[in-house]
C-alpha cells in the first residue's frame, strides 16, 4: 500500500525538467549570476537540458569582468539582486554603461522591497522575476531569444 501511495504522490508533484524535451532552435549562451548554489545549479541543469550553453558566476564583479576582460558575450543574463562584492543593481548599471545590450533579467527575492525592484529595473533590466524562476519563465525567455533574427 505504501508503494502505491508514494507512486500517486510522485505523480502529483510538478516536474522540474523541460516538458516534451523542449530545445531551443539555435545555440544560446546564458550567464547566471547568483550566489545561491542550489538555485544556480538548478537553473544551469534546466537550461543545459534545453540545449543552452551556460556559465554560472557568484557575484556581479565577476559578471562585469567577464564582459570587460574576456570580451565574452551572452544572449541572456540572469542577475540576482543581492550578491556579494557587487550587487545586481550595480553590476547591471556597469554592464549597460559598457554598452552591453544583452537581455538582462533580474531575479529578486521574496524579501526585496518594492524600492529595490524599482531601482533594479531602472539600472537597465529588460525584465524582472521573483525567485524561484519556473520552467515556464525560462521557456518563454528562451523562445523569445530563439525567434530573434
Amino acid at each position: 500500500m505504501s508503494s502505491s501511495a508514494s507512486a500517486s504522490s510522485s505523480k502529483s508533484k510538478k516536474r522540474v525538467g523541460p516538458e516534451n524535451d523542449f530545445k531551443v532552435g539555435k545555440q544560446l549562451k546564458v550567464l547566471i549570476v547568483d550566489d545561491d548554489d542550489v538555485s544556480q545549479t538548478t537553473y544551469i541543469l534546466f537550461l543545459q537540458k534545453c540545449g543552452v550553453e551556460t556559465l554560472g558566476v557568484r557575484n556581479g564583479n565577476v559578471a562585469v569582468n567577464i564582459h570587460d576582460i574576456t570580451q565574452m558575450r551572452f544572449d541572456l543574463i540572469f542577475m540576482n539582486s543581492v550578491l556579494p562584492l557587487m550587487d545586481g543593481i550595480r553590476a547591471t548599471k556597469k554592464l549597460r554603461e559598457m554598452g552591453i545590450t544583452t537581455m538582462i533579467v533580474g531575479m529578486t527575492n521574496v524579501n526585496d522591497k518594492e524600492e529595490v525592484r524599482k531601482e533594479f529595473m531602472e539600472a537597465g533590466l529588460d525584465d524582472c522575476y521573483e525567485k524561484p524562476l519556473t520552467p515556464e519563465i525560462f521557456r518563454s525567455l528562451l523562445e523569445k531569444l530563439s525567434n530573434k533574427a
